[in-house]
């Protein structure tokens, strides 16, 4: 396959799970802020860790003080200022889908090319203005919906393998935001636990297993370590292990580059870990060490697949490449 066409399935499928998990996570602060002052900025209120664990407080600082907008919400869903913002993700993943439409089924390509006009309408502000939950609800649905026929309308060939290496890395990551926004103010009180779980969609499942046990310790360690919840951190690295090894034709265990190197080596940290470990390290400390493994797997599978091995001496003797801006938020 050519590196060009797997980096476009790959940023395709990291800019729509991004989308969906921003939505996501958007909505839990929105319900979490309604029990705040009103007249509180966003600064003071709920939306702080918001800010703090997608770091995206410097360029809200910066694009609030140019439009004297200070609406979080409308920041991380509509701004043009935000690269990494619902609207700009879901451009992105469209302008990716544009570039290899010989690889994606017409069932998706139709899709996803009303997705984006939905976000890019004033019809999609006014909804968001006036019914927020059903605004959100719909992006979730949009992106539910394109994963279904990613795996029900594309051939599961090398070209799948990498939407679904994009999905699992980009998945593992915004859970740890998740967890990082929960253990932003310490122990957080029953209903930021469910607010949490549910920005997940772990709500049902994490009762199911802890019959309704909350507490702080039980959510982390289900959403860092559950071996069957899909949208769990280990979970996601099991399945970017899996999908790896599919795309270079290794055999499980072992490696043939940095990124499937990398990538064993955290899911042996997490299958051999226990919420016990992660409050020995500490809580932030814990979950920064895994993103940060995370941005590393992310470059290493780039200079593995994309660049060319001269491209990659002349970059790293010259400024970071544009690529590499676009990883997660670091």
């Amino acid at each position: 396959m050519l590196s060009r066409v797997a980096n476009s399935l790959y940023w395709l499928s990291r800019y729509l799970e991004r989308a969906e998990n921003l939505a996501r996570m958007v909505e839990v602060q929105r319900y979490d802020s309604l029990d705040n002052n009103p007249s509180q900025t966003p600064e003071e209120n709920d939306w702080k860790p918001l800010l703090y664990a997608t770091c995206m407080e410097a360029i809200h600082a910066e694009a609030s003080e140019r439009s004297g907008d200070t609406d979080v919400g409308r920041f991380i869903t509509f701004s043009e200022a935000n690269s990494d913002s619902i609207r700009q993700c879901v451009a992105q993943a469209r302008e990716n889908a544009r570039m290899v439409r010989d690889q994606i089924s017409e069932e998706f390509w139709r899709e996803l090319n009303r997705f984006h006009l939905f976000v890019a309408s004033d019809k999609a502000i006014q909804l968001w203005s006036e019914r927020p939950e059903s605004f959100y609800r719909k992006v979730i649905e949009y992106c539910m919906l394109l994963t279904g026929l990613v795996n029900t309308t594309i051939p599961h060939d090398e070209g799948w393998h990498f939407i679904q290496t994009g999905k699992a890395l980009e998945r593992a990551d915004k859970t740890t935001r998740v967890l990082d926004m929960l253990a932003y103010q310490g122990e957080p009180q029953r209903s930021r636990l469910a607010s949490a779980l549910r920005s997940c969609s772990a709500f049902s499942a994490f009762k199911a297993e802890y019959r309704g046990n909350f507490s702080l310790e039980n959510a982390v360690s289900f959403l860092l370590f559950s071996p069957s919840f899909p949208r769990s951190v280990r979970f996601c690295m099991r399945q970017l292990d899996h999908h790896l090894h599919a795309i270079s034709g290794s055999s499980p265990g072992s490696f043939t580059n940095e990124g499937e190197r990398l990538t064993g080596s955290s899911l042996a940290q997490l299958n051999f870990s226990s919420i016990g470990n992660v409050l020995q390290v500490g809580y932030h400390s814990y979950i920064d060490s895994l993103q940060e493994q995370f941005n590393q797997i992310g470059q290493q599978l780039f200079e593995t697949y994309i660049l060319l091995p001269l491209e990659i001496r002349s970059l790293r003797q010259n400024e970071p490449p544009h690529w590499q801006q676009h990883q997660q938020q670091q």
